[in-house]
């Protein structure tokens, strides 16, 4: 697979024996949490307090999949993506959002493979660990 010339601090990966199948430019991940209050009679003060659902987003300015696999990833197969944000050294942060379905992107294709521009989805695991 060639590289892209666009820089990279996410891979997208693919697969139970995960093969990178892609990299992206400026990505975020986030997690959100539903927030559970219940009150009681005659008090303006929350007697219960707790995470309900979470989700687990990305963003990507721009995202570079191999040729091979931009289909399926396109059409809705759940991917990984891994953010090395001090690099790959043994020891740095390693963050992983899992089986990230995409929701929104606009799409250039060129000769070394497909770029996607303003990418969001959503995962349904966030994994922090080091490489």
């Amino acid at each position: 697979m060639s590289l892209p010339i666009i820089g990279r601090n996410a891979v997208i990966q693919y697969g139970a024996t995960p093969t990178v199948i892609g990299f992206a430019q400026g990505a975020t991940a986030d997690i959100a949490v539903d927030l559970i209050k219940e009150f009681s009679l005659g008090s303006d003060k929350a007697t219960l307090l707790a995470a309900g659902n979470k989700h687990f987003k990305i963003a990507v300015d721009r995202m570079w999949i191999a040729t091979t696999f931009a289909a399926m990833v396109y059409g809705g197969t759940p991917v990984d993506f891994v953010f090395a944000p001090a690099g790959t050294s043994v020891g740095s942060a390693k963050i992983t959002v899992k089986n990230v379905v995409l929701t929104a992107h606009n799409t250039k294709i060129d000769q070394k493979g497909i770029v996607a521009e303003k990418v969001s989805g959503e995962g349904n695991d966030y994994i922090v660990a080091t490489f």
